[in-house]
């Protein structure tokens, strides 16, 4: 497994270079938040999810050892950090998606930005430069 760039400010002499999530860990860990949200009927997913966001993890983040990094500082993101990339971007963009006649369009641009971004700017989505954060495999 090849290791990327390591995120700003990282210091240099830490065990092992961080390396950003594969595209597979990251769909992997939103198909099992998906999943823990249906079981749950989304109150134990949402209860588990705001105590884990302080850690920098939503709870497929934490089972699948993936952890979200501010990109600029290089520490774990806080729970600030999360709070915007797990639900206020997605709310922006659930509500934009609402408007008449060109909401389908704008759902569609999503998806090909994250996946574009993903794969040209870094193993970083689009969420993730707007947001500044990225997302390490820890395991």
């Amino acid at each position: 497994m090849s290791y990327s760039t390591p995120i700003n400010n990282v210091p240099a002499n830490s065990d092992s270079p961080m390396r950003y999530a594969s595209f597979q860990h990251r769909l992997g860990a939103a198909a099992l938040d998906t999943v823990l949200m249906v079981v749950t009927f989304g109150i134990g997913w949402l209860v588990w999810a705001l105590i884990l966001w302080n850690e920098g993890q939503t709870p497929a983040k934490k089972i699948l050892k993936l952890r979200t990094y501010s990109f600029e500082s290089g520490t774990v993101a806080t729970w600030g950090h999360m709070s915007v990339r797990e639900f206020l971007i997605p709310l922006a963009v659930g509500i934009v998606s609402y408007i008449p006649y060109i909401g389908w369009a704008i759902s569609i641009a999503w998806i090909v930005l994250e996946i574009v971004f993903y794969f040209t700017k870094g193993q970083r989505s689009f969420t993730d430069h707007w947001a500044k954060t990225a997302i390490i495999n820890e395991a």
